[in-house]
């Protein structure tokens, strides 16, 4: 008798073979005898016409590329079988456009970088402030340039002095920079500016040897330490009256001037055909065309005078010991100012030549004061006055420049600018040289007044303009 484990084994093994594994042709399914091409691992579906699969597609950007599979093109490894090419695929990526390319601000952005530009120049500027006198006028109406006669201490005119003034201040200039960014649109282009100037440091001084007579006799060379001849003089008004009031300094006079100034403005030129404005698209022809903005300007100023005065001669009815008189002035201002102006330009294929004038009104807020320390003896305490107000300032900028065109998007620059700008305060105007006759020892003299003057500010530039492609 058959075990009954034996018959349910020998079941098992008939019911396998009849479902074991297929061959390798078989997988392909019965209407394919071979596999398929190498590299192929997906078979194609079966027609069925009664079975329509619904498929929802959303409109994808014209940039995007059409993802398509390719053959890799690498070799199978013999470990994984025989065969040809690996069925390992590529696909093809869309092209990478940058940060955030699927989004709409993205072509704005693009287009504002392409029509953007930037332009660096090196400024080469001076701002003088003119032939001012260190003092008051003569009684005489003379040029205190000029060598006139002082009373010597034996109070006999027989003495000479002048007063200096700031013809030879300022004359260098100092360096600088400007930096322009601007925007082109259809209708206009929108600029903002900034330039800084370095402080400019300018002196004039004299020695011993500067304040001595030209002729001396045998008292000069006996009291040559002493001599009043040709000294510096700062003169004074007495009680606001003309007068030969003041001091002399014999030993040594010197001043040093400080101006420094900077500035920002935005302006915008507009496209426009109307009136006698003409725009051209493009490179070709003359431009006139307006422009509106605002412009912010700081000018700060320092003037710092130093004289040392010693009598004690001989024949000296009142010696006087060694001592140092110091006076410095100081003025700060501030513009605001809404402007216009016009720019012209000839623009060639090769070059572009431009003038701009541009006008402006505003508001100036300025402060200022003057410091003095023994002026009118040793016994003089240190005095400070100041000023400050806000008045009303006209301002006047013309520019002409002409720019090289050395590349697509690079050009140089070369040019000349003058600015100019009224009712400023500045240290040899604010000062008021005057004396109070009931205290002439140690009473407040030199003060701090509203007294303004216009400013200039002019120079060469330099640099060069690049265009974002």
């Amino acid at each position: 008798m058959v075990n009954p484990a034996y018959r349910l084994l020998l079941g098992m093994i008939v019911l396998l073979s009849g479902v074991g594994f297929r061959s390798a042709q078989a997988q392909y399914g019965p209407a394919a005898e071979a596999p398929g091409p190498s590299g192929t691992i997906f078979s194609s579906a079966a027609y069925q016409p009664d079975y329509s699969a619904q498929q929802n597609y959303n409109a994808e950007p014209d940039y995007y590329q059409t993802l398509d599979q390719y053959p890799s093109g690498y070799e199978r490894d013999p470990y994984y079988g025989s065969g040809g090419e690996s069925e390992m695929i590529s696909r093809a990526l869309p092209v990478d456009r940058g940060w955030a390319y699927d989004h709409p601000m993205d072509g704005l952005f693009k287009k504002v970088v392409q029509n953007s530009w930037m332009r660096l120049e090196y400024l080469l500027w001076k701002a003088p402030p003119g032939n001012q006198l260190i003092g008051a006028e003569l009684p005489s109406g003379n040029d205190p340039r000029l060598p006139y006669a002082i009373e010597d201490p034996d109070g006999t005119f027989n003495l000479e002095a002048r007063e200096a003034d700031l013809g030879s201040i300022g004359r260098k200039g100092s360096n600088g920079i400007r930096g322009t960014f601007g925007i082109d649109f259809n209708s206009g282009t929108i600029e903002a500016i900034f330039f800084g100037m370095k402080s400019d440091h300018s002196s004039v001084s004299y020695g011993k040897s500067d304040l001595m007579r030209t002729n001396f006799s045998a008292a000069d060379l006996i009291n040559t330490n002493y001599d009043l001849a040709n000294s510096i003089a700062i003169q004074t008004l007495l009680d606001g009256q003309v007068s030969l009031a003041g001091r002399r300094f014999n030993q040594k006079f010197s001043v040093d001037y400080q101006t420094q100034a900077w500035g920002v403005e935005s302006n915008y030129v507009i496209n426009t055909e109307r009136l006698m404005f003409r725009t051209y698209y493009g490179a070709g022809g003359l431009q006139i065309r307006p422009l509106v903005g605002f412009r912010y300007l700081k000018i700060g100023e320092e003037m710092l005078i130093k004289g040392s005065f010693e009598d004690q001669a001989a024949t000296a009815t009142t010696p006087v010991a060694l001592f140092e008189t110091t006076i410095d002035s100081a003025t700060n201002n501030k513009l605001y100012v809404p402007q216009a102006g016009i720019r012209m330009e000839f623009v060639h294929p090769w070059f572009t030549i431009s003038a701009e004038p541009k006008v402006g009104f505003g508001v100036n807020n300025y402060n200022g004061s003057v410091l003095t320390n023994q002026f009118l003896s040793a016994a003089d305490p240190t005095h400070v006055t100041t000023i400050s107000e806000t008045r009303f300032s006209p301002t006047f900028e013309f520019g002409v420049n002409a720019r090289v065109n050395l590349t697509e998007n690079f050009t140089f620059n070369v040019g000349y600018n003058f600015l100019w700008a009224n009712q400023i305060a500045r240290p040899g105007t604010i000062t008021y040289y005057n004396e109070s006759s009931a205290n002439l020892t140690n009473g407040v003299s030199l003060q701090a007044q509203n007294s303004l003057d216009s400013y200039t500010l002019h120079g060469l530039v330099i640099g060069g303009e690049f265009r974002f492609p």
